[in-house]
């Protein structure tokens, strides 16, 4: 559970509702000796300590050090062309400080997120692939998924919250249902501290002064529920190759019960001020779905080991193999489908 003293006491309050709090799992250089120096800025930002486990930290660097692997960068893939039979990609075709290069390989590994994947899959749509590489399915592009997610913040006008790292527990108890209410809610987890130049962003009338104590004793959540596939939920390109996502929020009422349920939890607890906002369509940073993996050619692209059905050579290793969203992170899973696909790349060359 966190070190923290206030942490620590909201999570015992939190117990004595009845729930079980756990110790949100991050992967930071908290050893003897460790780079993470527990600053106020790690959630939503990048670190220049490189103490957080994310792709830069404990994939990119640790891949630059073998003789094998090249980083481009001012890069940017436009398509991928196939053989004459369509079965296999042949090349990269790729945009770099102004010069168009193809690049060759055996097998291609496209991870560029759920709507840059996407968006290269239909940019490759030739006249053995008329929608689109991979995309024999009609299923590429949709089925964007990106959660429903708003902030709480519950306020305490007299108790100041000192935390500096506040996120270290988090809340699954609803999950799969909460009071009276038969439907999976979702999950409650801390951000990164707020300070009052973020309240400024949402508020900007409010005085800075009424920020700063708002800031200053306010406990900040990221109350998060699952959005349902919708195939209507999609990315597509415009005329002129521009990226278009449509979104229309799902799953909302659930979302909305969530946010109630959670705002009666921290009036339970002693604060008697809660403030909510839902995001919108701009927080995406959990964007998964729009290249699915299945069984079924006819109704997914990929193979469960991100294989699409419809190439042999051709991989799709990020969130957007997922059919589901669940109501949480989507990083870990990630992360171990790409260590299981990995794998299974490795033996199949072997």
């Amino acid at each position: 559970m966190p070190s923290d003293p206030y942490m620590t006491d909201l999570a015992g309050a939190f117990r004595n509702q009845g729930l079980h709090p756990y110790p949100l799992p991050v992967g930071l250089d908290l050893q003897t000796g460790g780079t993470c120096i527990r600053c106020d800025t790690c959630d939503a930002f990048p670190c220049k300590l490189h103490a957080k486990s994310d792709a830069e930290t404990r994939g990119v660097r640790p891949a630059l050090e073998s003789p094998n692997v090249e980083l481009w960068t001012n890069a940017f893939a436009r398509r991928l062309l196939t053989d004459p039979s369509g079965k296999r990609v042949i090349a990269a075709e790729v945009e770099r400080n102004g010069e168009v290069v193809q690049v060759t390989a055996g097998t291609f590994v496209v991870s560029c997120g759920a709507v840059n994947s996407a968006a290269l899959l239909l940019r490759s749509a030739s006249s053995q692939h008329l929608d689109g590489l991979a995309n024999a399915s009609g299923v590429v592009g949709r089925n964007y998924m990106v959660h429903n997610n708003a902030v709480l913040i519950a306020v305490h006008p007299t108790k100041k919250n000192p935390t500096v790292f506040q996120k270290s527990v988090a809340v699954n108890d609803f999950y799969f249902g909460g009071p009276a209410w038969n439907y999976p809610l979702g999950n409650l987890q801390p951000i990164g501290k707020i300070k009052p130049a973020m309240l400024g962003s949402a508020v900007p009338w409010a005085p800075k002064p009424v920020l700063g104590a708002i800031a200053n004793r306010s406990s900040d959540w990221w109350v998060m529920s699952e959005d349902l596939p919708d195939p209507a939920n999609r990315v597509t390109l415009a005329s002129d190759g521009t990226i278009q996502v449509s979104w229309k929020p799902n799953n909302t009422v659930t979302h909305e019960h969530f946010i109630k349920v959670c705002k009666e939890l921290f009036r339970d607890v002693g604060y008697p001020v809660r403030i909510s906002k839902t995001m919108g369509i701009e927080t995406n940073s959990h964007q998964v779905g729009t290249i699915r993996c299945g069984d079924d050619p006819g109704t997914s692209a990929l193979d469960p080991f991100c294989k699409t059905h419809d190439l042999d050579n051709l991989y799709v290793v990020d969130g957007s193999f997922m059919p589901s969203s669940s109501a949480t992170n989507p990083a870990l899973t990630i992360g171990a489908q790409a260590i299981r696909v990995g794998r299974q790349i490795e033996a199949a060359r072997s």
